[in-house]
């Protein structure tokens, strides 16, 4: 028999996904580039590779498509580099992300970050919003730990660097599947930001026919989510989880 326990907590710290949900950057993955340069092999299989590793330099990130391709033509190769080159320059901050973190710690809020992300595109978030990663408690990236999304580890890890429980912190992310999802299997407060509900479509359906868990609140952009009851320092919040009996 499945039984409802509820506990009441006090939420103790914010997890943003940072892609598209902090910063953007070109609208087609890094990934589905690559992919379709090489041929003969998908998106997912070019983000196991270039998403798990650290790569130190465009040779760096051919040898590893190498090592799991075969060898790559001298086109393809050149375009690894250029899009290695574009990447470590494209992020960009979302208007009003860095305000938005910036007043959630000071509220006292511990501020993670768990995103799956590749080297160059990295350096250019470390440009492009500098203030977030300095007041970050935790942050925990694809390319260091050897694990994506939607993969429960990354979660864990970020949980255990913050020194917090599941039922403590909100994810706050731009992808159903990868972000909100997990969270919520993990007993995670979740807000969804919208960014892009083009790509969202299959799930929004899903949600509105009860197909699948909904998050606690959908956003438009992460500057709505202030005024958020969760958001009120004092707010203590009660977290209903099953059990089995």
């Amino acid at each position: 028999m499945i039984t409802r326990k509820s506990k009441t907590v006090a939420v103790k710290a914010v997890v943003f996904d940072i892609g598209a949900t902090l910063v953007t950057g070109p609208p087609v993955a890094p990934n589905k580039i690559i992919a379709s340069v090489i041929g003969c092999t998908t998106p997912s299989e070019v983000a196991a590779v270039i998403m798990t590793q650290p790569l130190f330099s465009p040779v760096d990130a051919v040898a590893a498509l190498e090592a799991k391709f075969g060898p790559l033509s001298t086109d393809a190769s050149r375009a690894v580099e250029e899009l290695w080159n574009s990447q470590a320059n494209a992020a960009q901050e979302i208007g009003g992300s860095v305000e938005t973190v910036l007043t959630l710690k000071k509220r006292g809020f511990k501020i993670g970050l768990v995103s799956d992300i590749w080297t160059p595109y990295y350096l250019s978030v470390q440009r492009a919003i500098p203030d977030i990663l300095e007041v970050s408690d935790a942050v925990v990236l694809s390319f260091e730990t050897g694990r994506r999304k939607p993969d429960l580890f990354n979660f864990n890890r970020v949980l255990e660097e913050l020194h917090i429980e599941a039922s403590e912190a909100v994810m706050i992310g731009d992808t159903y599947e990868h972000d909100i999802l997990p969270a919520i299997e993990l007993g995670m407060h979740t807000i969804w930001v919208l960014a892009r509900p083009e790509r969202e479509k299959d799930y929004i359906v899903r949600l509105l026919n009860a197909d699948s868990p909904t998050p606690e609140f959908t956003v438009l952009d992460i500057t709505q989510i202030l005024h958020l009851p969760l958001f009120c320092r004092d707010r203590v919040t009660t977290k209903t989880s099953l059990s089995e009996v």
